[in-house]
């Protein structure tokens, strides 16, 4: 076994780079069927510490194979290890998975025979790492790609990268330091002593610390460009409509299936449709009545009207129009629209006909009696302003058409359910009121709003249950099929609405303002039946505001003469604080331009006059030269500054030669005369026979010649 060069601080460099290829096999379970990774984790380990230990070639493949062996019998054979058996199976898989390959048919490879190539990959990167890393001593490369990798990981594929990148910096940082600190004791002799590597290892902790410090604590701007990503699925067809992406990761985004509801989704900010008008409400897509315990279905009449009246009369109401263009790739036989529709008009298809449905809301639309998708349209609607008197007065005699329709829940719904309900509404005397109670509820510091850490409850359990009871954690369709759910249990009628939330604004043209709707704003929501009002949204979603206009009538006459006289203050105070607020944003956003155009031209000025610098500390630090080990170090060090100045030694010259050569090139003799003194110490062992200031003055003299 050779062990020339195999030191414990290499193999530590050696080790640290097996971590950095490690992350590569973590992603694999999440992203891929891959199973067993701390099997291969090991195997790749032991293939490491084979290279490192330098066996000859031959006991190092026997040592390689028979690690591949084991593991393979680890993951997939029942047999005895080694026995004839086990032999069969072994040779049996092989020859099949050969044949294959020779035939062509490279997916009919087995799981064993896959695994198997790829620790024949892990043992081959075991020895390219370890050529980068005794031999080269550069692991930029692999540091690199490594990065690329895990960001392309997180980004496409279901596998968070968060916690991997800052392992992987981390690890990459240490390594390019340490190895850069080999390659400097090629020209810095002194730098192989165990205290200097000591302290350059300790000083590269401390600036990845310093750096990743200011990194945090830093301000950081929002993202300048929108994500790509969504995009490129869009555009190449990855995406799908239905909210699933590849291995059946749920995504953000508006579907037709709602039966089972429950579990996280990927965010997905790729465009549905931009909307142009002044419209500040949500945009609707349908409603569904039947509530199964997991999740949402339809089972009313297909009843359809040109308009969608979810209002009545005696509601004041403003008629609005919005146009719609719709993203491309994104295409519905149906219409989104805020408020209540009266009509929809369609460029060039002026034969169009809105078919919405009574129950559902949902405007179809039709073009010689076959569904139409329109690209873009411009919809006419109705937006509410509910009076609060009304609605607490409106009683709670509903229709037979609203009662069979809105009332329905589970036969095995728990109890507890509405239990729950009937004491939150207790002190309420009213339907708006009983409805307030819930939503309010909802909106308390019980719930928290999440989309990643989301449960899926079981065949048995109920859907709502689990959120109110267990897990108190979740998105929209939990909180708005929970609400709908209670409001049920005492005798309210209610429907489960689903759509999108007001976009993200693109400009403001007066009044009428430009806003992008993304499958990041897909949502739901409670609409309420009241007698003599209509449908009345709600929304019970912690963090999201209502969408709807509530007018309590009795306290706006007394809000009037009270705005009166705080309009006044208000507007006194408005220039004030705008000044302020200007002034603290544009400090905010100016300072961190300030000080980074301080540290570049610092930076600049450092590099251009960084050989003065370098010989200033170089007189400084060996100032107090008053022995030979001092001399020595000074002498090394005029040598590496000659060298970074240019006056590179030959490799055929002796020291002297190069000396002499250096004198006449500075028309001085400092340079033989340090060296003479030089090789007293060294090679004569005179180490106290020299006038130190003396030899100094000739030292300085020498370094102050030497210009880069």
């Amino acid at each position: 076994m050779n062990t020339t060069h195999r030191t414990p601080r290499l193999f530590l460099l050696y080790m640290l780079a097996y971590l950095l290829l490690m992350e590569w096999l973590i992603p694999l379970p999440e992203v891929s069927k891959t199973a067993f990774v701390p099997v291969f984790m090991a195997g790749a380990a032991f293939f490491f510490l084979v290279v490192f230990l330098g066996f000859s070639w031959w006991m190092t493949l026997f040592l390689m194979t028979a690690g591949t062996l084991f593991s393979l019998h680890l993951i997939f054979l029942d047999s005895v290890f080694f026995s004839p058996a086990w032999w069969d199976v072994l040779i049996g898989n092989v020859t099949q998975n050969v044949h294959f390959i020779v035939n062509g048919q490279w997916h009919m490879l087995t799981d064993f025979f896959r695994s198997m190539l790829f620790f024949c990959l892990l043992a081959i990167m075991s020895y390219l790492i370890y050529f980068w890393i005794v031999q080269a001593r550069r692991i930029l490369f692999f540091f690199i790609f490594t990065v690329i990798y895990i960001a392309v990981m997180d980004t496409f594929l279901p596998y968070d990268g968060a916690q991997a990148i800052v392992r992987i910096f981390v690890l990459g940082f240490v390594l390019m330091a340490l190895l850069q600190w080999d390659r400097l004791t090629l020209f810095f002799p002194e730098g192989r002593k165990k205290g200097m590597w000591l302290r350059w290892l300790l000083a590269s902790a401390a600036l990845l610390i310093i750096a990743a410090g200011v990194g945090i604590a830093a301000p950081k701007s929002a993202p300048q460009w929108p994500d790509p990503v969504p995009f490129l699925e869009s555009q190449t067809g990855l995406g799908n409509e239905n909210g699933y992406g590849a291995n059946n990761v749920r995504k953000i985004g508006y579907g037709d299936d709602d039966e089972r509801l429950g579990g996280g989704f990927e965010m997905d900010d790729s465009p549905v449709f931009v909307a142009t008008g002044d419209s500040d409400g949500y945009f609707r897509g349908e409603a569904k009545n039947i509530y199964t315990g997991h999740g949402w279905v339809s089972d009313v009449p297909n009843d359809t009207a040109h308009e969608s009246m979810l209002y009545a009369e005696e509601v004041k109401t403003e008629e609005k129009t919005i146009e719609i263009d719709m993203a491309q790739n994104r295409a519905y036989d149906f219409v989104f629209y805020p408020g209540s529709l009266k009509s929809v008009r369609i460029p060039g298809q002026e034969e169009a006909d809105v078919q919405v449905g009574v129950h559902s809301g949902r405007a179809n639309i039709v073009v010689n009696e076959a569904s139409y998708e329109p690209a873009v349209y411009t919809v006419t609607y109705e937006e509410p302003q509910f009076s609060e008197d009304m609605l607490q007065a409106s009683g709670s005699q509903d229709p037979v058409e609203i009662t069979s329709h809105y009332l329905q829940l589970p036969d095995d719904l728990p109890t507890a359910i509405g239990e729950l309900a009937e004491a939150l509404t207790s002190d309420a005397d009213n339907r708006y009121d009983k409805v307030r109670a819930i939503e309010e509820y909802f909106h308390g510091p019980d719930f928290v709003y999440d989309t990643v850490n989301i449960a899926v409850p079981s065949e048995e359990e109920d859907y709502v249950e689990q959120f109110l009871f267990e897990t108190q954690r979740g998105y929209c369709d939990n909180f708005s099929t929970s609400m709908a759910v209670m409001l049920r249990t005492l005798d309210i009628p209610t429907r489960w609405v689903k759509g999108f939330t007001k976009g993200d604004s693109l400009e403001q043209n007066g009044d009428r303002q430009v806003q992008e709707v993304t499958n990041a704003h897909a949502h739901s929501w409670v609409e309420v039946y009241f007698p003599d009002v209509g449908w009345v949204p709600f929304e019970p979603t912690r963090g999201f505001g209502s969408h709807a206009d509530y007018v309590n009538e009795t306290n706006e006459a007394e809000s009037d003469t009270q705005e009166e006289e705080e309009e006044e203050e208000t507007e006194e105070s408005t220039d004030t604080e705008q000044e302020e607020a200007a002034a603290a944003s544009s400090n905010y956003t100016v300072w961190p331009y300030i000080v980074g155009g301080i540290l570049l031209i610092g930076g600049l000025v450092l590099f251009y006059y960084r050989f003065r610098f370098l010989k200033a500390f170089l007189l400084v630090r060996f100032k107090q030269m008053n022995n030979a080990a001092a001399f020595t170090r000074a002498f090394h060090a005029l040598l590496w500054l000659l060298e970074a100045a240019g006056y590179k030694r030959k490799q055929s010259e002796t020291l002297r030669e190069y000396a002499h050569r250096l004198d006449g090139d500075f028309n001085t003799t400092d340079m033989i005369n340090l060296t003479i003194i030089y090789e007293k110490i060294h090679y004569g062992k005179q180490t106290n026979q020299a006038d130190w200031p003396a030899v100094f003055s000739v030292w300085e003299n020498m370094v102050n010649r030497i210009n880069a």
